[in-house]
């Protein structure tokens, strides 16, 4: 088992990408602290681990709460007596757009996203180091590798990523290791509502198709194993740095929506193939 004798803190957890690195931390031997606002969903959960053999507590967490925070690691300790893992899911998506901005709704999607995290490190290291040290594992986005119309969650994930390296700087020496996952389109509880609609899933297939190379959208557990490896020892020369975990559109997207919407790779073969074999230069 790869997180054998770990104990885990997923915030989200309820989420579809925290419910399912849940199960699976759980399946691979870690006791696993359900942390969630919607404490019916987190008591689900634990019911649902410890029926299938594994360790798990909920605690409700209002995660911009350091109160909270403080009880979440008390119980941690308490009942399982330590913490290996931190892993950040919650995260908030409403959509912004300049000129157009509320700032106090700016404020509040930037406390759920950055603030929330800096908040949630700080009540977690010391007992993480306590405990041998460990791994974080922030969930950020696509959108924190480039801009886009939503200002105040790409702005955040921007943010993010700079937390989690200035951590992964200052905690190394406590043996705690920070890397961040960086998502493209997963489907997911939140997302779930966009493809509701017979028409906008077409459009969001035809959307996938034309800008990613894997031409789909991601699965909850694809970012489960992801955080599987970077919780787990296997990646324990790896921090402060992120994965891109998003069939290759960051990679592809600019070129290849104008490529596959206008055949260009199949024009440039067929005009390869009417010229013949390149000459030799002299």
């Amino acid at each position: 088992m790869r997180l054998k004798n770990k104990v885990a803190l997923i915030t989200g957890a309820t989420g579809g990408m925290g419910r399912a690195s849940a199960r699976l931390f759980a399946q691979e031997g870690a006791a696993v602290v359900v942390a969630a606002r919607r404490e019916e969903r987190g008591l689900a959960l634990v019911k649902e681990i410890t029926d299938a053999g594994g360790r798990a507590l909920c605690v409700p967490l209002e995660v911009t709460e350091p109160e909270q925070w403080a009880e979440a690691v008390r119980r941690t300790k308490e009942l399982f007596g330590g913490l290996h893992i931190l892993m950040n899911v919650v995260g908030s998506n409403d959509l912004t757009v300049i000129p157009d901005i509320d700032v106090a709704k700016w404020n509040e999607i930037f406390e759920i996203n950055v603030t929330a995290i800096l908040v949630g490190i700080q009540a977690c290291a010391p007992l993480m180091r306590d405990s041998g040290g460990g791994s974080i594992v922030n969930i950020g986005s696509v959108a924190g590798l480039t801009g886009t119309f939503s200002s105040a969650y790409s702005a955040s994930k921007w943010a993010l990523e700079g937390l989690s390296r200035s951590a992964a700087y200052t905690l190394a020496d406590w043996g705690i290791r920070c890397n961040v996952i960086q998502p493209g389109f997963i489907e997911t509880d939140m997302t779930a509502g966009m493809t509701a609609n017979p028409a906008a899933r077409e459009m969001a297939e035809r959307t996938m198709n034309n800008t990613v190379l894997l031409r789909r959208t991601g699965k909850a557990d694809e970012i489960a194993s992801t955080a599987l490896f970077l919780a787990s020892d296997e990646s324990s020369y790896i921090t402060g740095t992120d994965i891109v975990v998003d069939g290759g559109w960051f990679t592809a997207a600019p070129y290849l929506g104008n490529e596959r919407a206008q055949n260009l790779l199949g024009l440039i073969k067929q005009q390869s193939a009417a010229q013949g074999p390149a000459q030799p230069s002299a």
